[in-house]
């Protein structure tokens, strides 16, 4: 859910609806507002402002102050006439359907990367190097996702484990040992098996990186390390899971290329001799394709 349907679902008093009211109108005239101001303009204390901002699970005004301006820069960002539930119609022709799709994953990449946090992804490179293990949990589709990413893990030497069976799932986060590491990608984040699993994986204090949509759902609560995807779909009424799926395998890449850059000599050297001891019969009659000394 969204913070600002959170605000407007929320059942506050009387004079806390009137401030929201107000809030939600001004929208980002509030960045340059102080507390004094809105008080004031509500004839309400400063108090009353971080008692509103506590209701909403944040520490105090200025987080919530920081995640309301940050929710309606990326909705504004959001007009764009490709909708990501129905991105062409039964009218258009085979290179018009080819250009909104392109068009498409280009913005669900460009809304992933502006969703990123310095610090966030940091703090999951960081969670991922250091672990001997990585898990990975998800439900459908999203196990076809995080495939790539095992694939490439793999070739540096990251032990990647995906739990694909459902019934296993939280047996598998029960017996996760301490020096491993989960990512649990969850878009609507309400997917009761995976919040279980994290539930599990918390009490036993080994790292979680959750992938989930923007917003706030029960799955954000349980892991501390949050990574957003880019939020245009519906859970169900859409063509196909495009913008999600794009959204998701450009941030495992980048996840990937964090861990190799760490090492970049040592895994791209790693890389290089492996594949020419593989894959030595591997030609190609085109120079772009040739490497140095082959043909």
């Amino acid at each position: 859910m969204f913070l600002i349907e959170k605000m407007e679902l929320y059942p506050f008093s009387v004079t806390e609806k009137h401030v929201v009211s107000y809030i939600l109108n001004k929208k980002q005239a509030i960045e340059n507002m102080t507390t004094t101001q809105i008080a004031a303009e509500t004839y309400v204390s400063k108090s009353a402002l971080v008692r509103i901002a506590q209701k909403l699970d944040f520490k105090g005004w200025i987080d919530f102050k920081k995640a309301y301006l940050a929710e309606l820069n990326y909705l504004d960002r959001q007009n764009t006439n490709i909708d990501a539930n129905y991105p062409f119609g039964k009218n258009d022709d085979l290179m018009s359907i080819a250009n909104k799709i392109a068009l498409l994953k280009k913005e669900a990449i460009d809304d992933t990367l502006s969703l990123i946090s310095v610090k966030t992804f940091k703090e999951a490179s960081d969670i991922l190097y250091q672990a001997e293990t990585i898990h990975v949990f998800a439900v459908s589709n999203n196990l076809l996702n995080a495939q790539e990413f095992q694939h490439n893990m793999s070739r540096i030497q990251k032990d990647v484990r995906i739990h694909q069976l459902q019934s296993e799932i939280l047996f598998d986060a029960y017996l996760a040992k301490k020096n491993s590491c989960a990512i649990i990608i969850s878009y609507s984040g309400e997917t009761e098996i995976l919040n279980q699993a994290s539930r599990f994986l918390r009490r036993k204090n080994i790292p979680v990186i959750l992938m989930t949509s923007l917003g706030d759902n029960s799955a954000t609560k349980l892991a501390p390390c949050v990574l957003r995807l880019a939020t245009r779909e519906k859970l169900y009424s859409k063509i196909g899971t495009f913008s999600t799926d794009t959204s998701i395998n450009y941030l495992l890449d980048c996840l990937y290329s964090a861990i190799f850059a760490r090492d970049f000599d040592k895994n791209a050297h790693l890389r290089k001799q492996a594949s020419e001891v593989i894959e030595l019969k591997r030609t190609s009659s085109s120079a772009i394709l040739q490497e140095a000394g082959k043909c």
